[in-house]
């Protein structure tokens, strides 16, 4: 009768671990013919640090990859571990994945739809960015009022930079205590200055210890307060400024951030050549 009892009882204990883990099934295609025969990587953050999960060929349009992680974590898809990665979440149950030359697409699981709806947020704000910078480089080509030129469309920057802020804050905050809030803040602050931004103080007064105590999170606010302190005399300078260590490669980070429209050109710069005039308006 004991041994039945230790057999079942080791059972149990055994079923108990078992539904702990999260199983992921990632089923990926695409319609890209250079992409066959080339290989995918799955790398996912663990302890701050991008660790190698699985890979597998691209054959015929189609990849997948299964296994099981002990909790939900932040993961990357990346082609020859050389293309810019795309990032999803690796959760119980089955994530679909779409690339192709218009768009990428992915979801099935409550935070995976969660991240593509943000990042999609995001690559329509960091759209409008880039064609306001279009719209300086013509009415500077077309010998416009740069004066009024630059604040026509730095209103219209400013107010994508709140877009932007308001994006980062709520979709955070809505996360804080799941694998997606640090991700999140990951993927919008990779490879940047620490700094306190409005948008990080703001995050910062209301979010959860859950969140503060993440490697990640916790890193970049001890950077971004030691430079601070540094900037009000507060602190000696390192002998090399500091940026927060991000798990992913440099080459291989999301680029988000929008950039501040240049100034319009001086007149001592119009009054250039126009070689020199257009070389210098390039280098802003």
């Amino acid at each position: 009768m004991s041994k039945f009892f230790y057999l079942f009882a080791t059972a149990m204990s055994f079923l108990t671990m078992t539904s702990c883990l999260n199983s992921y099934n990632i089923e990926g295609s695409s319609d890209i013919s250079g992409l066959d025969s080339r290989m995918m990587f799955l790398k996912a953050v663990k302890s701050n640090e991008l660790k190698d999960v699985d890979s597998t060929e691209i054959i015929h349009g189609k990849f997948s990859f299964t296994g099981t992680v002990d909790s939900s974590r932040i993961g990357f898809l990346i082609i020859d571990n050389n293309s810019q990665p795309l990032p999803l979440v690796l959760e119980d149950g089955d994530i679909r994945v779409r690339i192709n030359n218009s768009k990428t697409e992915w979801g099935g699981t409550p935070l995976n739809d969660k991240l593509y709806k943000f990042m999609k947020t995001l690559d329509s704000l960091t759209l409008q960015s880039r064609e306001l910078q279009h719209e300086y480089d013509r009415a500077f080509m077309d010998g416009e009022d740069m004066a009024e030129v630059v604040k026509r469309l730095g209103q219209q920057n400013q107010m994508i930079n709140m877009s932007l802020d308001t994006l980062f804050t709520q979709s955070i905050s809505n996360n804080f205590d799941n694998v997606l809030g640090p991700g999140l803040f990951m993927i919008v602050t990779l490879g940047q200055m620490p700094e306190m931004s409005p948008w990080v103080v703001e995050l910062m007064s209301k979010a959860t210890d859950n969140f503060k105590n993440d490697p990640y999170v916790k890193r970049y606010l001890e950077n971004a307060n030691h430079l601070q302190n540094m900037q009000n005399g507060l602190e000696a300078p390192p002998q090399q400024p500091q940026v927060v260590q991000s798990p992913v490669p440099q080459e291989q980070q999301v680029q988000v951030q929008t950039k501040p429209l240049p100034t319009p050109p001086t007149p001592n710069e119009l009054a250039q050549p126009a070689e020199e005039t257009a070389k210098t308006t390039t280098d802003q």
